[in-house]
């Protein structure tokens, strides 16, 4: 189980460094853009579609992150008011609704990957289905992390006895 662990950290430490680096993608993208059409008065072709596409990676990776640490956006009133082993069957249910619906976007995804590799992006020419794969490579992130942490209930559910 340990190996598991270390091996979903790996994991996800890559995912985090991969949206830092988008997120840095975004931020000199969007600073040519402005620099090119309000100090140049010509736009720098290209940097807004990098910057949205770079966008949409990072949210995915992001959002794959959200899952590991719990920090999706979540209504609680039901959460609060549960206790012991009540709790952690609510917390595991909403951790496998998460999975399922990550294993139906990331069917999806590979779906519009095959529809649209053909298809190049507007302005860089790459092909469309590199930007739609951020679906599966993301939803593959949450799929991994909901499962880390069913497995990280039932040690804790374990513990409580």
């Amino acid at each position: 189980m340990e190996r598991i662990i270390k091996l979903n950290d790996t994991f996800n430490k890559i995912y985090q460094s991969a949206a830092v680096a988008l997120l840095a993608g975004i931020i000199v993208a969007s600073t040519l853009q402005v620099f090119t059409r309000y100090i140049l008065n010509a736009s720098l072709t290209g940097t807004e579609e990098f910057a949205r596409y770079c966008f949409v990676w990072m949210n995915m990776l992001g959002a794959s992150i959200c899952v590991r640490y719990g920090s999706h956006a979540v209504v609680s009133i039901l959460d609060s008011k549960l206790h012991g082993k009540k709790k952690y069957i609510h917390e595991a249910a909403i951790q496998m609704l998460i999975m399922a619906l990550s294993i139906i976007l990331f069917v999806k995804g590979f779906r519009m990957i095959g529809y649209t590799i053909a298809q190049p992006s507007p302005t860089l020419r790459i092909p469309m289905g590199f930007i739609y794969a951020s679906v599966p490579v993301g939803c593959m992130g949450m799929i991994i992390n909901a499962v880390r942490n069913i497995c990280e209930l039932k040690i804790r559910m374990d513990e409580e006895g």
